[in-house]
């Protein structure tokens, strides 16, 4: 059984991409605000007043002028309005009317008369952003550093998934299936209690390895070389002689020549498939073994397959280690020996005679994706590091 820590990691490893889907929608949510609600009300009829020097700063809503900062500086303001649109959009009087659109329209004593006529753009767009605001239910920033008497508590509303739900989103979350019937009878039976250990049967499944791959190439983006893996992640001063080796691969026993270059492409698909698929199964490699997650960074070998491992030139050194040399996608781990070019000044220096692995970071594929670029020169001193 995994330790509970680590199995936190990878469960963590396998929400990436809804991690990035949850990102995604809040940074639609944050431009709606900047190009809507800030660019054609807050900043046209709010500013003016609600601002340090106006004639609201000892008002409550205090707002920043993003236009006199930039960068990182002018996203912290515009979300610090956002925070502050957000507050007091959601605060209702007791008729159940909104307080900020009673104060835009001349009500409840604003300073600022009716800024907005109910007729008007500005109103309806004010309008929409608060039912948006009323309709998430999230924990609203506080207006000062003091609670305002009217906010109801942080978490109400907040309602807890029941035992099955959790269980099923889990499941979905981490290997795209249901829970099975075992599953839901132990959650029924034992309640949470039972989650652990079902969690460690589901990571024990082929379909929580290719999740954990997917999510941890959508962070490395390693899948997205341009180009043909065999030409463009085996260099041709270290790999001329191997690299094409499916070119001359014996398919004699194949009569019909259309048939026998149908049979070609489709390995040469594979093989560039499996050269690909290097990285994210060093990463499935070090989970599925309960190996030290540094090793992503720290190994000292990499991922092959009988194909990839002829593109290196280790097939028949390794041929023994596979239980199918046909197999064109089973992985094996391999230390390489230091790198040998057509002439002296292309052989790699190496005082242990191998080459100087470090994890995901020194495999051919990462330095193919992120390679040293006119604006990025640290990513090759970073390697040679």
């Amino acid at each position: 059984m995994m330790p509970s820590s680590y199995r936190r990691l990878v469960l963590l490893a396998a929400m990436v991409a809804f991690v990035a889907v949850a990102r995604g929608e809040e940074q639609k949510r944050e431009d709606g605000f900047r190009n809507e609600v800030w660019a054609k009300v807050g900043a046209m009829s709010c500013l003016t007043c609600h601002k340090l020097g106006g004639d609201a700063e000892d008002s409550k809503v205090v707002l920043l002028d993003p236009s006199r900062s930039q960068g990182a500086a002018q996203d912290d303001a515009m979300r610090h309005n956002r925070d502050l649109f957000l507050r007091v959009a959601r605060i209702q009087e007791k008729d159940h009317q909104s307080r900020m659109l009673l104060k835009v329209t001349g009500g409840l004593d604003h300073g600022g008369k009716d800024v907005l006529k109910r007729d008007s753009a500005g109103y309806r767009i004010l309008a929409e952003f608060v039912r948006r605001a009323n309709e998430s239910k999230g924990p609203s920033p506080s207006l000062t550093t003091e609670e305002d008497k009217n906010a109801p508590p942080i978490f109400d509303g907040v309602v807890m998934l029941d035992n099955r739900r959790l269980l099923r989103r889990a499941t979905l979350s981490l290997a795209g299936r249901l829970p099975n019937e075992g599953e839901l009878a132990a959650i029924g039976r034992e309640g949470l209690k039972a989650l652990p250990s079902i969690l460690d049967g589901v990571m024990k499944d082929d379909a929580f390895y290719e999740r954990l791959r997917e999510g941890f190439n959508d962070i490395f983006l390693t899948l997205g070389i341009d180009g043909n893996a065999d030409a463009t992640v085996l260099a041709y001063e270290h790999f001329e002689n191997t690299r094409l080796w499916y070119q001359k691969y014996d398919l004699s026993h194949i009569a019909d020549k259309q048939e026998r270059q149908r049979t070609e492409w489709k390995i040469a698909g594979q093989y560039r498939d499996a050269l690909l698929g290097e990285p994210m199964k060093l990463i499935e490699y070090i989970v599925r073994d309960d190996r030290p997650f540094t090793e992503i960074v720290t190994a000292d070998y990499i991922m092959v397959t009988p194909y990839s491992a002829r593109g290196y030139g280790v097939f028949d050194e390794l041929k023994d280690q596979f239980k199918d040399p046909d197999d064109p996608l089973e992985y094996v781990p391999v230390k390489l020996k230091s790198l040998v070019g057509g002439n002296k000044s292309e052989n790699q220096d190496s005082e242990t005679g191998f080459y100087p692995h470090a994890g995901l970071l020194s495999t051919f594929q990462y330095l193919t994706r992120y390679p040293t670029t006119e604006t990025n020169r640290n990513r090759l001193r970073a390697r040679m590091y």
